[in-house]
């Protein structure tokens, strides 16, 4: 009896072996593959190829192009939505919100008086919205026209009380005229309203860094992160936080993200050659400057330090040619002139170069790179983030 009970719990047993080793067979041909995550960026690539097949089907109307304009907003691809606005526009000259979505596009490209033009044709259109009396309000504050730019905000406040952009732009009006405290209230606002505002954590940052307040200044970019983590012009901001607070280090890793994330912002590069300069680290700062110029060549001032670093480190050939082309722009310009007549001696004789040579040569006459410093009121005393930064210069190298 026993011996029969053994032999029915190993057979019982082998069963369920098998029957497990089956199932997990099964499973492994029958397991559903995770689903790739769909960011915004590639349902919007897909909008705008599915548009613009559309077109190229030639059954185009109006309103592809103005949906595709739009969509090239949102990709930030300003040109390509103008040209697509203006073919909308061409067919379809009637329509009010095809020219509100040319002036928001014409805003993106800092073309002010030309957006406020299309911005007003919305108008006369009969489009009545809180976006456009928003959109307008920030037009007629940019153009320095304040009382125009109230009331068309107040405007879009009657239709939308909780209209978070609208308080924002009420806020750049009072920062403009000195209010800095009726500002950060305003600013306040938005960010209760519209905590996702990217151009609000870019304000904080700079009114805060204007004032000092380096741990706020430092606290609002990194919530801007959080919320944008891939824009370059946060981390800028944040070095320009980081340079002001004397912490050389902290400054040249946010200044090498921003350009890491978006390679045309020049000003983060220029900083950071800056910072390199000062500390008559030439060798650094070179890659930063030529950088800079390769990008924009007309950058001020930065292709006449790249011809500094380039004598500076040794290469004769290229500091001269540098310092030609800045003459051939501006043959005034005493300074290249200088340069040119050190380099080619030092070419000449073959003078040698130690890593921190510079001391000998007069640099004083060049501009000293630093941000603007505005004239704000400090009576405003925000609520303060919950944890404080220890901010000791992380270096003894002072920017």
């Amino acid at each position: 009896m026993m011996k029969r009970l053994f032999f029915d719990f190993i057979f019982l047993l082998g069963i369920g072996l098998l029957l497990i080793s089956c199932n997990s067979e099964s499973k492994k041909g029958l397991s559903i593959p995770a689903v790739p995550e769909v960011t915004e960026k590639a349902r919007r690539a897909a909008a705008i190829e599915f548009l613009t097949d559309l077109i190229n089907s030639s059954s185009s109307s109006s309103e592809i192009y103005y949906k595709r304009a739009k969509l090239y907003l949102e990709d930030e691809r300003p040109k390509d939505a103008l040209d697509d606005i203006n073919t909308a526009i061409g067919m379809k000259a009637n329509n009010g919100h095809f020219y509100q979505t040319k002036a928001l596009i014409l805003r993106e490209l800092k073309e002010p008086q030309q957006a406020l033009e299309a911005a007003s044709k919305a108008e006369v259109l009969n489009v009545e919205s809180p976006e456009l009396f928003t959109l307008l309000g920030d037009l007629y504050q940019q153009i320095g026209q304040f009382a125009k730019a109230k009331l068309y905000l107040n405007k879009s406040l009657q239709i939308s009380p909780n209209h978070g952009e609208t308080y924002f732009f009420k806020g750049e009006i009072a920062a403009r005229q000195g209010d800095t405290t009726t500002a950060l209230q305003y600013f306040h606002q938005t960010l209760n309203l519209k905590p996702t505002f990217l151009p609000l954590y870019l304000k904080f940052a700079e009114v805060y860094t204007a004032l000092r307040q380096y741990d706020l200044a430092l606290f609002y970019s990194d919530e801007g992160i959080k919320q944008h983590p891939k824009n370059a012009e946060l981390y800028y901001k944040k070095g320009v936080t980081y340079q002001r607070a004397y912490q050389t280090d902290s400054a040249l890793a946010s200044y090498t993200k921003a350009v890491k994330l978006d390679s045309s912002l020049t000003q983060a590069s220029f900083s950071a050659g800056m910072l390199y300069f000062k500390i008559k680290n030439y060798r650094y700062a070179l890659p930063q400057f030529a950088h800079t110029v390769k990008i924009n060549p007309k950058y001020p001032d930065a292709k006449l330090y790249l011809a500094i670093c380039q004598e500076f480190t040794g290469d004769f050939a290229s500091a001269i040619l540098t310092y030609e082309q800045i003459i051939a722009e501006n043959p005034t310009d005493y300074r290249a002139s200088g340069g040119l007549y050190r380099a080619k001696r030092k070419q000449d004789y073959g003078a040698f170069i130690p890593d921190n040579y510079g001391s000998s040569t007069d640099t004083s006459s060049l501009s000293q790179y630093d941000i603007p410093r505005k004239n704000v009121d400090t009576t405003f005393r925000p609520l303060q983030p919950k944890s404080r930064l220890n901010l000791k210069p992380d270096s003894s190298r002072k920017n």
